[in-house]
Parts: structure tokens; C-alpha cells; sequence
């Protein structure tokens, strides 16, 4: 019967979290999902070239 509660409850979000993230241009494959959360495995720094 709790199950059948749980089911068929309505859900109203009241909270929506929002995310600013600053990366600098030397930072590749930093990507974002839908649960806001960082996943660090592919990200890379570029070293800087010299001329």
C-alpha cells in the first residue's frame, strides 16, 4: 500500500540549483551532465607552446 502512495505521488520540484562554472581556455573536455556533477576523467590541461 506505501508503494502504491509513493507511486502515484505528485512531485513539484521547489528547488532548482544553479551552476556557474569559470574555466580557462587552456582546459579541454571538461563537460557537464544533467546531474551537475563533475566528471574529471578526460579533462586535460594544454601545456603552454612556446614560440
Amino acid at each position: 500500500m506505501d508503494q502504491m502512495l509513493i507511486d502515484d505521488a505528485p512531485i513539484v520540484p521547489l528547488y532548482y540549483d544553479q551552476i556557474i562554472r569559470l574555466v580557462h581556455k587552456n582546459i579541454k573536455n571538461l563537460t557537464t551532465n544533467p546531474m551537475n556533477l563533475l566528471n574529471l576523467k578526460l579533462v586535460k590541461k594544454e601545456l603552454k607552446k612556446e614560440d
